[in-house]
């Protein structure tokens, strides 16, 4: 899923964000959806997306925050949460590095979702 206003040789046009708009980015460990290994990849929050990619330049892939269920994985003494995009079966599980990491994360995609001009009424909360 490519993302609209990104051109084919990786420039952006003038409708697209300036990364000042970003609101948080670096490497995040994402479990595979077929094989369910994890694989560090790059993220970056943008316009209440969570856009990933093998690395900065090839983040072309998105996840909708809007409406997101964001919930974080208890017990497994890593620094994991799981995103369930709004009508959607499929949960992405991420991971960070440390506990920090981990809570920078999820303050920014909570933010996000709450500056969202698509905002739904659902409450985020972070632990």
């Amino acid at each position: 899923m490519a993302l609209e206003s990104a051109t084919s040789n990786g420039t952006t046009d003038e409708n697209h964000p300036k990364e000042s708009d970003e609101r948080k980015k670096g490497w995040l460990f994402k479990k595979t959806h077929y094989t369910k290994r994890w694989r560090m990849m790059w993220f970056h929050i943008r316009d209440g997306q969570l856009v990933y990619g093998f690395n900065e330049k090839s983040a072309e892939k998105a996840i909708n925050l809007v409406g997101a269920k964001v919930e974080m994985l208890e017990g497994d003494g890593t620094f994991g949460w799981t995103v369930t995009p709004k009508h959607s079966k499929r949960s992405f599980i991420l991971q960070a590095s440390s506990a920090e990491e981990q809570q920078a994360w999820m303050t920014a995609i909570c933010e996000a979702q709450l500056s969202s001009e698509q905002h739904s009424s659902n409450a985020c909360a972070v632990q």
